[in-house]
């Protein structure tokens, strides 16, 4: 009887670490900082250009990627471009592009995009492993997307191909952060 017992008490004891545990990995996580030179030429450090911004950052990892980080952003900057409150970054990994390439590779990658979208491009030239793992890096062509509150922590992330219940999902989820008071 007394083993019952202990044994309740110990299934109620770990059944309440293991919600405690839960409650803190949702928790916001606090974004690393990222330096890099904008399409633009303007220095960016993120989370800071974003501070007082809710935010999505779409990581791509490959250059195949950019079929997918392409598409996520086109339909977010559809709905939300022009809403005050909220800035899109899109960064692709290069840092294992070869040194002696990584010039050319960003001159394309300028010429490829539009010149109002150059200040919110930025190409991450190092941290390549710890993105990796803040995103959980699974598919290389994937697009990685991470959202931040206005405070600058993630409070959402997302990897795949865009689709139509995952954008709508991601919609509601930016304009529930947008409409919160400040």
């Amino acid at each position: 009887m007394i083993q019952v017992r202990c044994s309740g008490t110990l299934l109620r004891w770990l059944a309440g670490v293991a919600l405690a545990a839960s409650a803190l990995a949702q928790w916001p996580q606090a974004m690393p900082k990222i330096e890099g030179e904008a399409l633009s030429g303007r220095k960016v450090e993120l989370p800071a250009a974003c501070r007082g911004k809710v935010a999505v950052l779409i990581f791509g990892f490959t250059k195949a990627s950019k079929k997918s980080t392409g598409a996520w952003a086109d339909k977010i900057i559809a709905d939300f471009g022009a809403q005050p409150g909220f800035e899109l970054y899109q960064l692709p990994v290069l840092e294992d592009v070869p040194r002696f390439v990584r010039g050319m590779v960003i001159a394309g990658m300028k010429k490829g995009i539009r010149a109002d979208m150059r200040d919110h491009f930025v190409p991450v030239l190092q941290g390549e492993a710890e993105l990796k793992k803040l995103v959980s890096y699974k598919e290389a062509d994937d697009a990685y997307l991470v959202t931040l509150d206005s405070a600058g922590q993630i409070v959402q992330q997302r990897h795949g191909t865009v689709s139509d219940p995952a954008y709508a999902q991601l919609r509601t989820e930016i304009q529930s952060l947008l409409d919160r008071p400040k």
